[in-house]
């Protein structure tokens, strides 16, 4: 069978050279990003429900029973219903409405704080129309390696039917609110894993659901891009050229650069430079290396040139990186 050329648009892959086949890259990233749950609480919204969310938090909310729409300021409103899975990972605005509702809506409930209070949200009056199981978390990014965070879109919706993954996120949310009822020594712990989980396999299940070129997931399921970014991450400390990645990814310099660019959001050897150090900050929290075989690791000829630029990036030496 003749070769594809490079550059090829087409799902049949370009030749390419040093890439393992089967590595998991996007358990690679996420490992990077710590993810902390706040609080866990129930809503309860019945005729005529108009909650409006001011928030600095991220949330999840795991559709129970019953429909509600989920509006953002400049986005169409999004219906979601029972079974259905919604991740809002960046703070945002946003209302809980009655789909419709055959009387005037009540005047909105303004929510600006979570963490302290009843942990049962309520809303209108009369029969129930929805429920959710619902938390709040923070992403924490102290490596700044991707873009990652701040292109994830606005919200994340995993639909009942989507697959499986739908049907065990509602299961597994059951968890947060027998710890929360609970309170048993570790509690709190524990609801921050399992949301952690929740998170993390909605994150999946939506980069599932991309066509390449979709955001930094949607790059990764272009199999040239991802073939590039999945060598520099097996190997960091080689001495990668823009050249070098293009062969891997089967592609011209030229195209391989302005593709890598649009998906990844910034260019190849800057993208590299992020990751080196965002290993290295990993290796120090998480290794007894010292720092001149870290360095080494990650691709830098000398401790005083590593130092440097982990500096630059962090504002804080390697050395007392690893003392805090």
């Amino acid at each position: 069978m003749a070769l594809k050329p490079h550059d090829s648009n087409d799902d049949v892959l370009a030749p390419a050279s040093d890439f393992t086949p089967g590595y998991d890259l996007l358990s690679d990233i996420l490992r990077f990003v710590q993810l902390s749950g706040e609080f866990v609480f129930t809503t309860e919204l019945r005729e005529g429900f108009n909650l409006h969310i001011q928030s600095n938090s991220a949330f999840l909310h795991v559709v129970q029973d019953g429909e509600l729409s989920v509006e953002l300021d400049g986005q169409a409103p999004l219906r979601l219903s029972s079974g259905d899975v919604l991740v809002l990972p960046h703070p945002v605005d946003y209302r809980f409405r009655e789909i419709g509702a055959k009387h005037q809506l009540h005047p909105p409930l303004v929510v600006k704080e979570f963490g302290s209070g009843d942990t049962v949200l309520r809303h209108g009056a009369g029969e129930t129309r929805a429920r959710t199981i619902s938390a709040t978390f923070q992403f924490a990014n102290p490596n700044n390696i991707l873009p990652l965070l701040a292109l994830l879109p606005d919200m994340i919706h995993i639909a009942k039917d989507a697959d499986q993954s739908a049907v065990l996120i509602r299961d597994v949310a059951q968890f947060l609110i027998v710890e929360t009822v609970a309170r048993e020594p570790g509690a709190a712990l524990m609801i921050s894993r399992v949301i952690d989980i929740l998170i993390i396999r909605s994150i999946r299940t939506w980069a599932k659901s991309l066509s390449p070129r979709q955001g930094w997931v949607g790059a990764l399921q272009d199999a040239r891009i991802s073939r590039a970014v999945a060598a520099l991450h097996q190997n960091p400390s080689r001495e990668w050229s823009v050249d070098d990645l293009a062969s891997v990814a089967g592609m011209s310099r030229s195209r391989f650069a302005q593709l890598f660019l649009t998906t990844v959001g910034e260019p190849p050897l800057r993208y590299l430079h992020k990751w080196r150090l965002a290993t290295a900050s990993d290796l120090l929290q998480r290794s007894s290396f010292a720092v001149g075989e870290i360095a080494h690791r990650v691709g830098y000829d000398s401790e005083a040139a590593f130092s440097r630029a982990y500096k630059a990036m962090y504002g804080i030496s390697p050395r007392n990186a690893r003392a805090t």
